[in-house]
């Protein structure tokens, strides 16, 4: 007999415990275990809409139109409006906001927008229907499932210690055991889906697998058959009373449905999972004293004992060791010859960018810039003010984000307001696009070097640095003067006969200059 009232207690306790990671943990859980990392909108029922969608009547106007009435049909469902959003007509914020309103899929807006923008609608929508099938697929298997694991491993801990950490939910990556620990999950869902065709078989598969997360939790190293076999011992003799258990907590269901699910947020989640965590105790205990198939190997004694304010002691020791990748050091001190060829290299990595992203979009080699080098000044420039200037803020990432985009939307606005009043052409537009600012800068497009400013800070300086570090002085002062002289002879050039053409400028009037 299974203590329901008693094990509900306990479980409550230990949720009362450690409250705000237990919400937080559950909260997180929710979104990327039950698959709404793909959705904004209600979970849907293949098998009911299936029988109602003819896929010969569905019509767009573009590949990206098919793909959102295939995914509506599915789902029985009516495209979301979002006003606000689609007031954008171009870019990637507004192409995307567009895409997830018609689906209510961000998945399959994510690859319509990818289709549309770099694409220009030219790949099939069955490919794009395949591909999110696939990746909703492996998703499933090595992220979502494994993740359950995860979650089942911070309440265990929690049943002792109140200081457990949210950070458990990803305990399988951090001990390297993510790829094992997902194919026993999915010969788990696997067999209680093939059991679901009897029906009442799948409820007792349901049951009987109900201890893999916490046995894989506790020891992930176990066999996947060992796994199994475990917990279906483990359950013998208790499948009812597990059902009785879950049927206890329907007055809470009822309860999230008129709180409009915050109630199930902020206790009935990480009550039930708390709750379930004793369970497993108990059943673990039972299963050593019946002597079930491989119980010997639960033998992680630091979950037993009395309730302790502190954390697992021994977590550190759990994660397995490898070898670190390459540290770099972000605060590092450049010298002249070093900022001088950082520019220059992330100039030609810009270059390079916007050439093949312009391939990608309209399929055409154009070379973008002023210059008629390969070479894009506006992005090395742009690093090396960001090294310069926000040096001071390097230890702290998310105010250099927030600077980065204020350092960065200065230098694009300022540069695109010269070209025009000395060369009245433009080399870009945000007009259109989601929050701009005359055409000249936009909000994705200052995330977009905001993101581009913390990477090239933290990883790419660093690891250009690096390289040169192998050079002589004498080979670094000579690539300097090179270079230089190369990119000064080209703004000389440029500065009376900029590199213009179709795909590179648009004409503009003195008139159109907007402070």
């Amino acid at each position: 007999m299974l203590r329901r009232k008693l094990y509900k207690k306990e479980g409550k306790n230990a949720f009362y415990r450690n409250w705000a990671s237990c919400i937080i943990i559950c909260f997180l859980a929710t979104i990327l275990v039950g698959g709404t990392i793909f959705t904004i909108n209600k979970e849907f029922d293949y098998r009911t809409n299936i029988k109602s969608l003819d896929i010969r009547n569905i019509e767009g106007d573009s590949n990206s139109d098919i793909v959102n009435e295939f995914i509506n049909g599915l789902r029985g469902s009516k495209p979301i409006s979002n006003k606000f959003l689609n007031t954008a007509t171009r870019g990637v914020i507004g192409t995307l906001s567009n895409s997830v309103s018609k689906t209510g899929s961000f998945l399959f807006g994510l690859l319509n927008a990818l289709n549309e923008l770099l694409f220009k609608d030219r790949i099939w929508p069955s490919v794009i229907i395949i591909v999110g099938a696939v990746i909703s697929l492996f998703y499933w298997i090595f992220v979502s499932k494994v993740l359950e694991v995860g979650r089942a491993r911070f309440f265990l801990e929690n049943h002792r210690y109140t200081k457990t950490k949210v950070n458990r939910l990803i305990f399988p990556f951090k001990i390297r055991k993510s790829t094992h620990i997902a194919y026993t999950m999915f010969l788990k869902n696997l067999y209680t889906i093939l059991w679901s065709f009897t029906f009442i078989g799948g409820i007792i598969k349901y049951y009987s697998y109900k201890m893999v997360p916490y046995i894989l939790a506790e020891n992930p190293n176990m066999k996947p058959k060992d796994v199994l076999k475990l917990s279906k011992e483990m359950t013998s003799g208790y499948k009812w009373e597990l059902f009785k258990l879950d049927i206890s907590f329907i007055g809470y269901y009822f309860l999230g449905l008129l709180t409009f699910n915050v109630s199930n947020v902020v206790f009935t989640t990480p009550y039930i999972n708390a709750t379930y965590a004793e369970v497993y105790m108990y059943l673990r205990d039972l299963a050593k004293t019946r002597a079930c198939h491989k119980a010997e190997l639960l033998k992680d004694n630091l979950l037993d004992g009395e309730v302790t304010f502190s954390e697992y002691p021994i977590y550190d020791k759990m994660l397995a060791k490898t070898n670190r990748l390459l540290r770099f050091d972000y605060n590092r001190k450049y010298k002249l010859t070093y900022l001088i060829l950082i520019c220059l290299i992330i100039s030609i990595l810009g270059f390079c960018w916007e050439t093949v992203l312009y391939l990608f979009q309209h399929g055409e080699i154009v070379k973008r810039g002023t210059l008629h080098g390969p070479w894009l000044p506006i992005y090395g420039g742009g690093c090396l003010a960001l090294l310069v200037l926000l040096k001071p803020f390097r230890k702290n990432p998310f105010t250099y984000f927030a600077l980065s985009l204020v350092v960065c939307g200065i230098i694009e606005y300022c540069t695109s307001l010269y070209l025009e009043a000395v060369h009245h052409l433009t080399w870009w537009s945000y007009n259109g696009y989601f929050l701009n600012i005359n055409g000249r800068i936009c909000l994705e497009g200052l995330i977009l070097f905001g993101v581009g400013g913390v990477f090239a800070t933290y990883i790419l300086a660093p690891l250009i640095a690096n390289f040169l570090d192998k050079l002589s002085r004498k080979t670094r002062i000579i690539l300097c003067c090179i270079l230089v002289f190369l990119l000064g002879l080209d703004f000389y050039i440029s500065s009376t006969n900029p590199n213009t053409g179709k795909g590179v400028t648009n004409k503009v009037s003195s008139s159109s200059l907007k402070l």
